[in-house]
């Protein structure tokens, strides 16, 4: 999207998976919350041009000293449900997998919003079922950004004192 006199940063994530054993979105979710939470954007400064100039252009200045950091304390995080019987699985190992009907991943944020829900598996699955799943996966959710943010703040804490 393009918005006349906004400057915006392009950010591109990528990711390399060594192994697809458990469940490859969850992890991903979470990893890139992490290194969210440990990138800096440089500072950026707009000095106006002079306005009278046929050619209005501002002058940026970007700082090589000065960064902002990113606020994920929005950023959902990932969590799949494995059905298996009458039962969900979070992170269900290769051979509970085998044994599934279908799989849920539903992504939840700090506030509880669902924020995106996908499934796999031949079967489907009755509205209360999915009802169901998802208010297991909010109350996962939760523990899980409690201890994901708490990772995070143990790191950030360990790298500023070296």
């Amino acid at each position: 999207m393009h918005v006349e006199g906004k400057t915006c940063w392009d950010l591109y994530i990528d990711c390399l998976v060594v192994s697809s054993d458990g469940n490859l979105l969850d992890v991903l979710g979470a990893g890139i919350k992490a290194a969210l939470s440990d990138t800096g954007i440089p500072q950026v400064k707009v000095i106006a041009a002079d306005a009278s100039s046929s050619s209005y252009q501002p002058e940026i200045e970007v700082s090589d000293e000065e960064f902002l950091q990113f606020d994920t304390s929005a950023v959902p995080v990932i969590i799949t449900l494995t059905k298996v019987g009458k039962h969900y699985i979070v992170d269900a190992t290769a051979e509970e997998e085998s044994q599934m009907s279908s799989a849920t991943s539903i992504s939840v944020n700090r506030q509880r919003h669902i924020c995106g829900l996908t499934k796999r598996g031949g079967a489907g699955l009755d509205p209360s079922v999915i009802h169901d799943m998802i208010s297991v996966a909010r109350h996962v959710s939760e523990q899980f950004l409690n201890k994901l943010d708490s990772e995070i703040a143990a790191a950030q804490a360990r790298e500023e004192e070296s």
